[in-house]
């Protein structure tokens, strides 16, 4: 396989450990979003591989995305509400993509799950979270939504309204409660997070391989239904919110380390 510059990839056997690669808390940058949807491609040439790991290098799974790449491209006056628009689609294609990879997927969780870092642990098949493990999704915060295609998500996996809470207070989702809800396949200690997820594996992997790709398939299948008018319009809904500046604050605030100040102002063109 071939090598990325914000992903490490680790082949033993029929399983691939695949590593977020930007320590200390592996944010999501643009580098990153296409190496992830190139990785999820590469894998249906890969057919030896039956299971993909994915984890981290470090204390944390991902802080989410690298607010300080968002404000570069605002401070350059260069990134408009459209281009909001596009990066939605590239978020899309992450999400799709790792759902749509033939092997089956376990998040091996450790530490900070935040923001994008919980979408692509949503994405994946399982997840297996450390005892101090926890998600956030702090996006309200920042003049965001839970994007990506992952409101609709959550919902499905944990209910309206708890997903709406998740979103809206940004309070921390300790892992034991993340395993009460459904958020979490197995709860272990911190160390041992990375043997639980090869264990999950060999489990599985003594399992009818057909078998076990077809329930995969049938079971993605019917928890999508009713999903693909949400996905065509959340794109279209970013470049709305992005007219209001209301993301442009929370960004600056957040790096700035203050409250946000949120008026009702529209960009021009809005």
């Amino acid at each position: 396989m071939k090598r990325y510059e914000t992903l490490t990839i680790e082949k033993d056997g029929a399983t691939a450990v695949v590593s977020l690669n930007r320590p200390p808390m592996n944010l999501f940058n643009t580098t990153m979003i296409q190496e992830i949807i190139d990785l999820a491609h590469s894998l249906r040439e890969e057919r030896e591989i039956r299971f993909v790991i994915l984890t981290a290098q470090g204390n944390h799974f991902s802080g989410g995305a690298d607010l300080k790449e968002i404000r570069a491209f605002l401070d350059s006056g260069e990134y408009e509400p459209e281009a909001g628009r596009y990066h939605q689609l590239w978020g899309h294609e992450v999400m799709r993509s790792l759902e749509n990879v033939e092997q089956v997927t376990v998040a091996a969780l450790r530490g900070a799950v935040v923001g994008a870092g919980m979408a692509v642990a949503m994405a994946c098949d399982f997840r297996i979270m450390a005892e101090d493990s926890f998600y956030v999704i702090p996006e309200s915060m920042v003049g965001v939504y839970f994007t990506w295609g992952c409101t609709p998500r959550l919902v499905r996996m944990v209910g309206a309204s708890k997903a709406m809470e998740l979103v809206m207070t940004c309070d921390p989702l300790p892992a034991q409660e993340a395993y009460r809800i459904g958020l979490a396949n197995r709860v272990v200690p911190s160390e041992r997070v990375l043997e639980a997820a090869r264990e999950f594996v060999a489990k599985i992997a003594s399992r009818s391989p057909t078998a076990v790709r077809f329930t995969k398939k049938i079971a993605l299948a019917a928890s999508m239904q009713g999903f693909g008018n949400l996905f065509v319009c959340e794109p279209e809904l970013m470049q709305s919110l992005l007219y209001t500046g209301e993301t442009e604050e929370g960004i600056r605030a957040f790096l700035e380390k203050r409250p946000p100040r949120y008026e009702k102002k529209r960009k021009k063109g809005g």
